[in-house]
């Protein structure tokens, strides 16, 4: 795992260390954070706005943030980053154009277990991410080195659940948006999204979040294709209404 962001653009730094500053004064109890993502591996993208087919997108890469914290402080570390570190972040660069910060957050045992059996979302995590803090109260398990066939087979197992999930859950919207049962119908085309996107998650890494919500579901599958976030575009007030 690598140490230093000093690579990255400096107004990268400054947005990270910002961040940095205000995840370990409202979170003091973490073990560890870790940058991972397109910002850990190179390929981040600053900025990218286009038309496509007549739509208006637009794109910028967000910082990934793993926190590891103690198993009885993850639901209150996921509260404090969300009500106190991500609004005040925010607040400071909402002058200018700026990342936004995604987090997972797990505890030691989780990770290390999840390490031994070599699940590939957090073994690529180790092996390409940065670590910017850590409290050394503890060590990270050394993760086997899957092949291809053993990744092609997890990703073939987790495509076969969840995508013909949700196929099933999109029949039923369009069943009941034919008969006029307009909300039973968004209902189901809310689950059919949700299962969508779980599938791509888990063929890319083995790894969903915990959360139902899409926005947070929808962020983390737009880095595997660029055309995903033309799908349920937000750019606009009238989109972000729809949405």
């Amino acid at each position: 795992m690598k140490w230093s962001i000093k690579h990255l653009p400096k107004r990268t730094q400054e947005e990270l260390n910002v961040l940095m500053e205000l995840i370990v004064h409202n979170v003091p109890w973490y073990n560890m954070i870790v940058l991972y993502g397109s910002y850990a591996r190179g390929g981040y993208v600053l900025w990218d706005q286009k038309v496509e087919f007549g739509v208006n997108t637009a794109y910028q890469s967000d910082y990934d943030l793993m926190i590891i914290v103690p198993k009885s402080k993850m639901k209150y570390t996921e509260d404090r980053l969300g009500s106190k570190a991500t609004p005040k972040y925010h607040k400071i660069f909402a002058r200018r154009r700026h990342a936004s910060p995604q987090f997972i957050i797990e505890d030691i045992s989780k990770l290390n277990k999840e390490l031994e059996r070599s699940q590939y979302f957090f073994t690529d995590i180790v092996k390409k991410g940065i670590k910017i803090y850590e409290t050394k109260e503890f060590q990270l398990a050394k993760p086997r080195e899957l092949s291809f066939k053993e990744i092609k087979k997890t990703a073939q197992f987790e495509y076969n659940i969840h995508f013909p999930n949700g196929e099933t859950f999109l029949d039923i919207a369009y069943s009941m948006l034919e008969k006029g049962k307009y909300k039973i119908g968004s209902f189901e085309l809310l689950q059919a999204c949700r299962r969508f996107y779980s599938a791509i998650s888990l063929v890319f890494t083995n790894y969903c979040l915990k959360s139902h919500k899409l926005k947070k579901l929808g962020v983390r599958i737009k880095e595997y294709s660029r055309e995903l976030i033309t799908v349920l575009p937000t750019d606009t007030d009238f989109e972000k209404r729809c949405f």
